[in-house]
C-alpha cells in the first residue's frame, strides 16, 4: 500500500513537474513519512498477531481438552450408556481440532483482512479530494456484505453436518475395531467394509458440498466491479478537475489490494463455521446430562464396618418403560454374605450398582447410618470393591493393571494381592514376562478365568470393606472357579459381600439369600430355609437337584 501511495504522488508530480526535483521530491516527503509510520504499525500488528496465534492456539487446545476430558468423567452413568465411543472421540479430536484451527491459522486470517480492510480505507480516503468517489462504492459494499452473509448462512449447517457424520465414521470403526472377533467369526468383514465405504461416500458428499460453497461464493467480482466502475467513473471526474490522475492509480491499487487480501476470506469461515458446529457439539455434549449429583456435605469415610440398609428404593433406567427396581428395603449387617440371585433383567445387578451411586434412584440408602448420597462420591467407592462378570483390563501390564487402584502400591502389596486371588501361579509360570506382561486391549491376551484373578487381585488391593461380586464364576470352568471361589474365602472375614450368583454351593455358604423378581424381592432368608417355602427360589435349582417338599412359610415370614 505504500507504494501504491507513493506511485500515486509520483504520477502527479509528474504530469504536473515543472523540472524542479527538489521541489517536487519535497512536496513527498511528509506523505511518505505518515506512510511509513502507519506501515511500521501495521507490521507491529502483524507481528504480535502471528507470533500470538501459535500460542493462543495451543493454550486453547489444552483447555478445551482438559475441560472435556474432566466433563466425560463427571458424567453419569446413564449419559455413558447413551453415547458412542467412537462420538466422544470424534469430539475429543476433530471438534476440538476445529475451534484450534480457527483461533490458527482462521482468527489470524480475520485479522489480516480487517487490518488490511482498514488500511485501505484509511490510505483510499487519504488521495481522494472528493468524497463523490466514495459514496459511489457504498453499493458496492452493501451487496459484497450481502453476499458474506449468504455465504456464511449456507455454510453453517453443512459444517455442522459434516461434523456429525465424521463422529459416526469415528464410530464405525471404534465398533469394528471392538467387534473384530465376531466379525469374523461371522465371516462379515465384506458387509463391514461395504458399510464402511457407504459412510466415507457420504462424509465425501458433504465436504464436496463445502468445496461448492466456497467454489460459487465470489466476492472477487464485486470488487472487480468496483475497481472498473471507479476506472470509468474516475476518467469522468478527472475530465472535470475534481479527481487527479496519481489519485485515481492510487484508489484502483488500493482496491486490487483488497482483492488480493480478501482471496483468503472463504475458507476462514469455513474455519469458522467449523469451529461453531465443533463448540456447538462440544456444549450439547457437556449439557446432555448434569454431572453426578454432589451435596455440599461431602463426608470421609475411612473405616466402613459394612452396614448396608436400603429403604424404599426404586429405579429406572432411562430408557426403560418399567421400573427395574421397585420399594427395595432390608438391612445387612457388617461381615455378612448375601447372595442376589433371580431370573435375567430382574435388577440384581442394578442394585449393587445403586450401592456405588452409579445411578440416581429414589429411596434412601446407607452405609453404616450415613446417607451415601452425603458421602464423597471418590470415598464411597474406594471404600466398595466391585467385580463384574465382563472384566475390562487395561492395555498396559499386570502390573499397572493390579495396581489401577492404589497406584503408589509396592511391588510386595501387588504380590500379595495376586497370592490371594489364586494369581500368582499363572503370572509367574504361564506369562512370559511375569508382572510385567502386556495384557493388550481388554486384556486379549489372557484366558476369562486369568482375568478374573487379575480383577480380583485389583480389588483385593484396595481393601474394601465392602465387596461385591457380580456372577464372577459363570463362565469359567470348574477348575478356575474353585481357584476363583477359594480367593473370595481367602478375604471373605470381616467383609459385608454381595455375590450375584447362581452356584448352588456359593449360596449355600451365604448368610442371606435375597431372591429377585419382577423388580421386587420375592423372597429372603437362608438357603436351608428358602428350599423348602420359597416357590421361586425352587423353581431355579428345580433342574439341578432333588428338591424336599414345599412347606408353607410360618406366620411372619422366613428371614
Amino acid at each position: 500500500m505504500l507504494g501504491l501511495v507513493i506511485v500515486g504522488k509520483i504520477v502527479d508530480l509528474a504530469i504536473s513537474w515543472n523540472g524542479n526535483i527538489s521541489e517536487g521530491l519535497s512536496l513527498l516527503n511528509t506523505d511518505i513519512l505518515i506512510i511509513l509510520i502507519l506501515y511500521l504499525i501495521r507490521f507491529i500488528i502483524s507481528f504480535v498477531i502471528v507470533s500470538s496465534s501459535s500460542w493462543l492456539a495451543w493454550n486453547a487446545n489444552k483447555r478445551i481438552k482438559n475441560e472435556f476430558f474432566e466433563q466425560i468423567q463427571n458424567k453419569p452413568m446413564k449419559f455413558h450408556d447413551a453415547i458412542r465411543t467412537g462420538e466422544i472421540i470424534s469430539l475429543a479430536n476433530i471438534d476440538v481440532q476445529q475451534i484450534v484451527e480457527f483461533i490458527n491459522p482462521g482468527l489470524r486470517v480475520f485479522m489480516n483482512i480487517i487490518i488490511s480492510i482498514f488500511f485501505s480505507l484509511f490510505f483510499f480516503l487519504s488521495v481522494l479530494n472528493t468524497p463523490l468517489l466514495f459514496f459511489c462504492l457504498i453499493p458496492f459494499l452493501i451487496a459484497y456484505i450481502l453476499t458474506f452473509i449468504r455465504f456464511n448462512r449456507n455454510m453453517a449447517p453443512v459444517s455442522e453436518g459434516f461434523m456429525r457424520k465424521y463422529g459416526i465414521m469415528s464410530t464405525a470403526v471404534q465398533e469394528n475395531i471392538n467387534a473384530a472377533k465376531v466379525i469374523r467369526a461371522f465371516a462379515e468383514e465384506s458387509y463391514e467394509r461395504e458399510k464402511f465405504h457407504k459412510h466415507i461416500l457420504d462424509l465425501k458428499q458433504t465436504w464436496h458440498k463445502r468445496l461448492i460453497l466456497q467454489a460459487r461464493y465470489f466476492p472477487s467480482l464485486i470488487l472487480l466491479g468496483a475497481i472498473s466502475f471507479l476506472g470509468l467513473f474516475g476518467v469522468f471526474l478527472i475530465i472535470y478537475g475534481n479527481l487527479t490522475i496519481g489519485a485515481l492509480v492510487s484508489v484502483d491499487g488500493f482496491l486490487l489490494f483488497l482483492l488480493y487480501n480478501t482471496y483468503d476470506l472463504p475458507f476462514a469461515v469455513t474455519l469458522y463455521n467449523g469451529a461453531l458446529a465443533g463448540a456447538r457439539r462440544i456444549y450439547t455434549m457437556q449439557n446432555k446430562e448434569e454431572g453426578e449429583e454432589t451435596r455440599k456435605r461431602n463426608i470421609e469415610v475411612s473405616e466402613v464396618r459394612g452396614q448396608i440398609v436400603f429403604e424404599n428404593v426404586s429405579f429406572q433406567y432411562p430408557t426403560s418403560m418399567k421400573p427395574v427396581l421397585k420399594n427395595i428395603s432390608f438391612t445387612v449387617t457388617p461381615g455378612q454374605t448375601i447372595a442376589i440371585i433371580g431370573p435375567t433383567g430382574s435388577g440384581k445387578s442394578s442394585l449393587t450398582q445403586l450401592l456405588l451411586r452409579l445411578y440416581e434412584y429414589e429411596g434412601t440408602i446407607k452405609i453404616d447410618g450415613i446417607n451415601i448420597k452425603d458421602i464423597s462420591l471418590e470415598s464411597l467407592r474406594k471404600s466398595i470393591g466391585r467385580i463384574e462378570q465382563d472384566i475390562y483390563l487395561f492395555p498396559r501390564t499386570i502390573r499397572e493393571n493390579i495396581a489401577f487402584g492404589l497406584r503408589n502400591a509396592t511391588q510386595l502389596e501387588i504380590e500379595n494381592a495376586a497370592k490371594l486371588a489364586q494369581a500368582e501361579e499363572f503370572i509367574l509360570n504361564d506369562l512370559p514376562k511375569g508382572y510385567e506382561t502386556y495384557v493388550g486391549e481388554g486384556g486379549s491376551q489372557l484366558s476369562g478365568g486369568q482375568k478374573q484373578r487379575i480383577a480380583l487381585a485389583r480389588t483385593f488391593l484396595t481393601n474394601p470393606h465392602v465387596l461385591i461380586l457380580d456372577d464372577s464364576t459363570s463362565s469359567v470352568d470348574s477348575k478356575t472357579e474353585e481357584e476363583i471361589v477359594k480367593a473370595i474365602n481367602n478375604v471373605r472375614q470381616g467383609r459385608t459381600m454381595f455375590i450375584i450368583t447362581h452356584r448352588l454351593s456359593t449360596i449355600r455358604e451365604s448368610d442371606c439369600v435375597m431372591v429377585l423378581k419382577g423388580a421386587e424381592i420375592v423372597a429372603k432368608g437362608h438357603h436351608s430355609d428358602l428350599i423348602y417355602t420359597s416357590p421361586d427360589y425352587r423353581r431355579i435349582f428345580g433342574k439341578n437337584a432333588d428338591l424336599p417338599p414345599l412347606r408353607k412359610m410360618k406366620s411372619g415370614g422366613t428371614t
